[in-house]
């Protein structure tokens, strides 16, 4: 993998988080990801980004322009997941990957694109953006102010994503819960986080990939 592209950022037994930043016009080297099923949370505006696959019959894949607090889920091809990338644009893309390495019974239900919230912030917001057997997305916005409480559900452990911040947090930032944990934030501004909380068990070790 590219190093000076991807950060790991956090890992565990059910995801690997990885932190990704293309420069304007930058040029990425052939690198190798895994083909675990992956959320997407876009950072920043960007400009295309394309991909150029190694070994795929139609190998260019272009990534369409993203807005920041968005969202993307793919259940990942199963094909070879080696290639190399350019930035198009004079826009940094800045994004996290959280590869999400559990049991997927229904895997190619994992798929969509979810645009930042447009709708008025002044009450808050609690709203499931997806849901299917492995994974569940709820978009939660604190009311006036910056204090908010997040809960995992009792029997599910839960990833916080914060999409918009100030203070003590930052877009980006991440916090792993286990089933019934929660995490207060008193923040000077409104604050806006994805959960993504896991609904099945992570692969055995000889299953992944």
């Amino acid at each position: 993998m590219a190093p000076e592209s991807y950060k790991l950022q956090f890992e565990n037994d059910y995801i690997r988080v990885l932190r990704v930043n293309y420069a304007p016009r930058a040029k990425v080297v052939v690198h190798d990801h895994s083909r675990f099923p992956a959320g997407y949370v876009y950072l920043s505006d960007s400009d295309p980004i394309r991909f150029t696959h190694t070994d795929w019959e139609h190998p260019v894949l272009m990534r369409p322009k993203t807005r920041a607090g968005s969202f993307r889920l793919s259940p990942t091809r199963f094909e070879n997941e080696t290639h190399a990338v350019e930035n198009t644009g004079d826009l940094t893309s800045e994004f996290l990957r959280i590869e999400i390495m559990t049991e997927a019974p229904d895997r190619q239900s994992l798929n969509g694109r979810f645009a930042p919230f447009a709708g008025k912030r002044d009450a808050g917001l609690d709203k499931k953006e997806f849901e299917n057997s492995q994974l569940r997305v709820t978009r939660i916005i604190s009311g006036p102010g910056g204090r908010l409480s997040v809960s995992a559900p009792p029997r599910e452990p839960s990833l916080i994503v914060v999409v918009a911040g100030a203070g003590e947090i930052s877009k980006g930032q991440t916090f792993w819960l286990g089933p019934g944990d929660s995490k207060q934030f008193v923040e000077p501004t409104q604050i806006e986080v994805l959960r993504f909380d896991f609904r099945t068990k992570p692969l055995k070790i000889s299953n992944k990939q």
